[in-house]
């Protein structure tokens, strides 16, 4: 009679001993899993870019609290943000980025002689050199210009350059690819290039009064964008974006033509899809036997 209650006893206290065990083994289970997913995730692209937005985002904000960077980043995170991933891509100083970043006419634009600087610094080409030459002059040229209408819209219109007599300088960028001794040499550009496209003529233009240094400016952004375009990711230089005139949009329809509605864009898709469905399948496609 003794021993009956023993034997009842035992089975239940080996469960009791191992139930935490089981719960303990559970907890490391859903632990490690826990450390899969995460290192799953942080491998992955979404990850990636996640971690180095807060890698940023902590650079940026003290940068848009220092009195040394330029008025427009100031207590602007965001543009902080976007400067440093800027620089961490081109391998500089976020200040530096801040200081060649320029925003004109509502577009980030880089100073040119930032671009210059990349090259010469990138240890994959020798300093960026300028050949200077003169052919001729500018000649009897036109040039556009554009003027506002009676509408108050900006119209091109074509003008005769006033002083043919002046010499045309002609400016390449060139330098050596250290990797295979090539010389590598920009698009020649020249004054009278720069009065038939309106740069010279424009509204508070810097062509008359130093040609030699926007010749080189030009070239260099010339080079540039040909042979090293990841160093200006995409974007254009301070003086390009200065010369672009912006044109006011006009929808041009023929006589008579009335505004498409709603209603007939989807009646024209539908034509669309009735019209491909009918086509029959092309003669040059076969079917494997």
């Amino acid at each position: 009679m003794c021993t009956q209650p023993e034997q009842s006893t035992a089975p239940q206290a080996n469960i009791d001993e191992q139930l935490p065990l089981e719960l303990r083994k559970a907890s490391m289970e859903v632990q490690l899993a826990t450390l899969r997913a995460n290192a799953e995730y942080n491998a992955s692209p979404a990850g990636q870019m996640q971690r180095q937005f807060e890698t940023y985002q902590r650079i940026a904000k003290p940068l848009s609290e220092s009195a040394f960077v330029p008025a427009a980043y100031k207590g602007n995170i965001g543009d902080c943000i976007i400067a440093v991933e800027m620089a961490a891509r081109l391998g500089v100083f976020p200040l530096t980025v801040m200081q060649n970043l320029c925003i004109v006419k509502g577009n980030p634009t880089w100073k040119s002689r930032f671009l210059i600087g990349c090259v010469n610094t990138c240890g994959r080409y020798s300093t960026l050199d300028y050949r200077m030459t003169v052919d001729g002059t500018v000649g009897s040229v036109q040039y556009k210009t554009w003027e506002k209408d009676a509408t108050g819209k900006n119209r091109e219109i074509l003008k005769t350059f006033p002083q043919p007599q002046l010499p045309n300088l002609v400016c390449v960028a060139f330098a050596t690819e250290r990797a295979t001794g090539k010389v590598l040499t920009s698009t020649p550009v020249s004054v009278r290039m720069a009065v038939q496209e309106g740069w010279y003529s424009k509204d508070g233009s810097k062509w008359p009064s130093m040609p030699e240094q926007m010749l080189r400016y030009r070239a260099a952004s010339f080079w540039v964008s040909t042979f090293a375009p990841e160093m200006s990711m995409g974007f254009r230089t301070e003086e390009e974006q200065r010369d672009i005139v912006d044109v006011d949009f006009e929808e041009v329809r023929q006589s008579g033509q009335s505004k498409p509605t709603p209603a007939s864009i989807d009646e024209a898709k539908e034509k669309l899809r009735n019209r491909a469905a009918k086509q029959p399948k092309s003669a040059t496609s076969t079917e494997m036997p």
